[in-house]
């Protein structure tokens, strides 16, 4: 049988209170001396007194966990194979909970037919949504969630201006890697996006893109957008056609790998015939030959951002919801060089 709260105020001579004021930190009014309160810890370790966590959670009307959820029009997500992207998001996820208090959970697969159903059920104190895909589907479900939420990869004016949102500087990460491009002799130069679904964030992306080519003094059209599904079949057919670019900025760095890989089944060089740069910069980069050409954004930062602000609010802040953008960089390395400079 386990061991009671009851059972270690017998132990130690004092009333219930006392230990949960000790043990917990409960019933903050109730003054301990410090001789009564080793008295209580030492009956609890005699006794083997463990915390039911569960039963204080249900006493406090919270469940301790977060969800984590994607919101491509509420379909599986296709989490970048191969790319870390996710699993560097998850890294700060975690930490943040892991920080906090929390325990997190996925959704849908393990829990639900759709996230909706899993936003409002009381099984989450909280949710983060890491998505720019905006879709009347998205738009209806984050406007009847009636627990807590922050978003990633999205700004709060672009979802109601109801929840606070994460995400990095597009302007200054799209601004290095033109002027990267640039500075290296290049000319033609195409912006490469998913869109299956639509992603608003890449078209943040290609936006600050044609600015700064505008900037550069170099034109661009809409042939110099290559809108590519999430069958790739996009990524040959370019090849097929015979590259007309020395450079392509991929959206992200799953995007930008297949460019890479089948550029080099057709026999072209990167980057002698083409320069590619990628987007997030985690360590998939170092693992692709040649070395792959990034976009940083802090991820593991970002997802602790997210946890921290979705806590606050969990806690009842009511601040008004912002963004918070994180800056990002460039880490050059191999798919890149000088327009024509053959190995």
């Amino acid at each position: 049988m386990a061991v009671t709260l009851r059972d270690v105020a017998a132990k130690a001579g004092v009333s219930p209170v006392v230990v949960s004021r000790v043990l917990h930190n409960k019933a903050q009014a109730v003054r301990v001396s410090e001789a009564t309160a080793d008295r209580v810890r030492q009956a609890a370790t005699e006794l083997g007194y463990r915390c039911n966590v569960a039963a204080r959670n249900f006493r406090a009307q919270q469940t301790m966990t977060i969800g984590i959820l994607h919101g491509s029009g509420f379909a599986r997500p296709k989490l970048n194979e191969g790319s870390r992207y996710f699993a560097c998001l998850m890294d700060g996820l975690i930490e943040g909970a892991f920080r906090n208090g929390f325990s997190l959970t996925l959704c849908p697969q393990l829990l639900s037919e759709t996230p909706e159903h899993a936003m409002s059920d009381g099984r989450f104190d909280g949710l983060v949504w890491y998505s720019s895909v905006s879709s009347d589907a998205n738009l209806g479900a984050l406007s009847r969630c009636d627990v807590p939420l922050v978003l990633i990869h999205a700004r709060t004016a672009q979802f109601g201006s109801r929840h606070p949102a994460v995400l990095c500087d597009n302007e200054q990460g799209i601004r290095l890697a033109v002027e990267h491009l640039v500075g290296l002799g290049h000319r033609k130069i195409g912006f490469a996006m998913d869109v299956s679904p639509l992603n608003l964030e890449s078209l943040d992306r290609l936006a600050v893109f044609r600015r700064h080519c505008v900037l550069h003094g170099i034109e661009t059209t809409d042939g110099d957008v290559l809108e590519v599904g999430w069958d790739r079949r996009e990524v040959d057919a370019y090849f097929r056609a015979g590259s007309r670019h020395t450079a392509l900025i991929a959206h992200n760095d799953g995007l930008a790998a297949e460019f890479l890989n089948r550029a080099q089944a057709f026999e072209i060089d990167v980057p002698g015939q083409l320069s590619i740069i990628g987007f997030d910069s985690t360590s998939y980069c170092e693992e692709l030959r040649p070395r792959l050409t990034s976009i940083s954004q802090p991820l593991r930062e970002m997802g602790e951002c997210a946890i921290d602000l979705l806590v606050r609010s969990i806690q009842g802040d009511t601040s008004e919801p912002v963004d918070h953008i994180f800056p990002c960089g460039l880490d050059i390395r191999g798919s890149t060089a000088i327009v024509g400079d053959q190995k």
